[in-house]
């Protein structure tokens, strides 16, 4: 008996499977030369939202030639990530086109949708649907539409999965470089270490100095790098740090901004790490911030 039903049931899934295999034939209709979803290009992008089931999870916006996350915090964003969303998103293109109702495809109610602007006002959404049954040509794939046509694709699996947001994706797309001016651009170093003030000034010559001393530039190398190499390893999510209790901070005067960095304690291993006088919860290495000091004290001694 227990054998009878098994196989009953086996039989019942070979049905199901085979009707959707043949469903999908069926209603599948020729993939034109032309089968890009859509035609604009990322530099033309303004800003981009993820949602999932209803729920916006992040929102980027473009200011100039960078990426900023807007939602849910305020932070500038990895433009390598970004970049890597909008080229999936542009060169995005379908195997199969189909016919049937939203359903069918789940996409009545989308897992996940990708709404976006242009910087020229036009709107476009994205709706992720159910994962193909059937394999094409062995990859897999799932179902998506648009706002701006009925018609429903399916497209590769490997083309859309940075859609879908992962444990620490808020991380993953946040700026991990601490200082953001590009090194040959910074002219002016303070640093505040136990209540002393120490200040390099770059000359017209190129040269760095300290309080009219001309320093080495090898070593001066070494501390610069070790500055605007200094990254994030890890965010506490939700976690607004607005004062610093460390004895050691330093700002880094570019040619049209100051940053100002300073530190709170986190653990033995990591301290948050405030710009301009804010953390939103990412730290960095302590290790990484006595590096820098041993820079500064070679410099100072």
């Amino acid at each position: 008996m227990k054998i009878f039903k098994t196989t009953v049931i086996l039989l019942l899934i070979l049905v199901l499977l085979g009707g959707y295999y043949f469903y999908e034939l069926k209603t599948s209709k020729p993939v034109k030369e032309d089968n890009k979803i859509f035609t604009f290009k990322k530099e033309d992008v303004a800003s981009l939202k993820i949602e999932k089931q209803g729920k916006a999870l992040i929102s980027f916006q473009k200011e100039g030639n960078d990426w900023y996350i807007t939602s849910p915090v305020s932070y500038k964003a990895d433009s390598i990530y970004v970049d890597e969303l909008l080229d999936n998103l542009t060169s995005l293109t379908f195997d199969r086109k189909l016919e049937g109702d939203l359903f069918t495809y789940g996409l009545e109610k989308p897992s996940y949708v990708v709404e976006g602007r242009l910087k020229n006002g036009y709107t476009y959404s994205l709706m992720i649907g159910n994962k193909s049954p059937v394999k094409e040509n062995y990859m897999e794939g799932y179902y998506i539409r648009t706002d701006k046509s009925n018609e429903i694709y399916r497209v590769n699996a490997s083309s859309i999965e940075n859609f879908f947001l992962t444990d620490n994706y808020l991380y993953k797309y946040m700026e991990k470089f601490v200082v953001t001016v590009p090194k040959n651009e910074i002219k002016k170093l303070v640093f505040y270490e136990n209540g002393k003030e120490f200040q390099f000034k770059k000359d017209e010559k190129g040269n760095w100095q300290l309080d009219g001393k001309t320093l080495k530039q090898e070593e001066m190398d070494n501390l610069l790098d070790s500055i605007v190499l200094l990254q994030i390893n890890g965010l506490d999510e939700g976690k607004n740090v607005v004062s610093a209790d460390r004895p050691f901070a330093f700002d880094v005067y570019g040619k049209d901004k100051v940053e100002r960095i300073s530190f709170a304690k986190k653990d033995e291993n990591n301290e948050y790490v405030l710009i301009d006088g804010k953390s939103i919860g990412q730290y960095v290495s302590l290790k990484d911030i006595n590096s820098i000091k041993n820079n500064l004290d070679k410099l100072i001694k």
